[in-house]
């Protein structure tokens, strides 16, 4: 982002992995440095201290309930990244009237680890909410939720799961109705070198 006559200059807005979970963050050009959480990890090392493993978490723990926790990821997103857009207008005006680039630099660098944080948390808020395949909300825990009525139609559950089949679908296993005396027959089969075909293999 570059505009005309900023004093700070231009402005980088970064997300360091999937855009559905990712939050776009503003880096200053002029900043004295990168975050550690944005210039560490790598996807063959889980780091807890790493941005993008912030964001890949809460994209795979999203895969759980997605229809629901996107929902969620979307209003933290835009809260967070309207926080940073009013962040980068708030530091153009204090550094106009009072060209003090580390007040500047500080409050950048605070907001990444913000956010980052801010994802972490998310993560863990979210597992809270979802866990068992509930909707968990204070003052109202453990909330069912089932599948669309919609799916019930397209498969046609409306009256429940059909019957359990009668016949088995696999195979004819044997007919005998003393499974102790089935045992004994094979154990003797076995003492004589035969099968309970009576056929003899050794």
């Amino acid at each position: 982002q570059s505009k005309e006559g900023a004093a700070l200059g231009a402005v980088l807005w970064y997300g360091p992995s999937s855009a559905l979970a990712t939050v776009f963050t503003p880096f200053l050009v002029g900043l004295s440095e990168i975050p550690p959480s944005f210039r560490s990890g790598h996807h063959s090392f889980f780091s807890r201290q790493s941005a993008f493993w912030a964001v890949c978490y809460v994209h795979n723990v999203m895969n759980l309930k997605w229809s629901y926790m996107i929902k969620d990821v979307s209003r933290r997103q835009t809260e967070l990244e309207s926080a940073s857009v009013a962040l980068t207008v708030a530091m153009e005006e204090e550094y106009k009237l009072n060209q003090e680039f580390e007040l500047v630099n500080k409050a950048y660098l605070g907001n990444v680890e913000s956010i980052v944080a801010s994802l972490w948390s998310l993560s863990d808020e979210l597992i809270f909410k979802y866990a068992d395949g509930f909707v968990n909300e204070q003052g109202d825990m453990s909330q069912m939720v089932g599948y669309p009525a919609w799916w019930l139609e397209a498969v046609g559950f409306r009256d429940g799961p059909p019957p359990p089949p009668t016949k088995p679908k696999c195979c004819q296993p044997p007919k005998n109705p003393n499974p102790a005396e089935s045992f004994h027959q094979g154990a003797s089969g076995l003492l004589r070198g035969r099968d309970s075909n009576d056929n003899t293999f050794f």
